[in-house]
């Protein structure tokens, strides 16, 4: 027998969250079922509210709420500051055009 990837289903938010709420509403933090259950809800909560922050951050019109939306975003993924782009730079352009064609007209 192949081993195979786990499947993916998809289902309602409504359903998701009835879901979810009524695991809450039975803990059992002795119950080896009920924290894998709570642990798979817990990354699938941040990764939706990841997927609503870079989707913020990718379509808002507002500047002000794209940067605090790409700043929210990329500490939940752990992102230090060290490593980010800073707010000056535009992280959807690779290069400086300007400063290429002065560097090319300086030789």
């Amino acid at each position: 027998m192949c081993a195979t990837k786990p499947k993916n289903i998809q289902i309602e938010f409504s359903f998701f969250l009835d879901l979810f709420f009524y695991t809450l509403e039975h803990e059992d933090p002795d119950d080896p079922k009920y924290l894998r259950i709570r642990t798979a809800f817990q990354s699938k909560i941040d990764a939706m509210e990841r997927h609503n922050l870079y989707s913020l951050y990718k379509s808002c019109a507002s500047e002000e709420i794209r940067r605090k939306a790409r700043e929210e975003y990329l500490v939940k993924l752990g992102i230090r500051d060290s490593f980010r782009w800073h707010s000056s730079q535009d992280v959807n352009v690779t290069h400086n055009l300007d400063s290429m064609i002065s560097d090319s007209h300086a030789d």
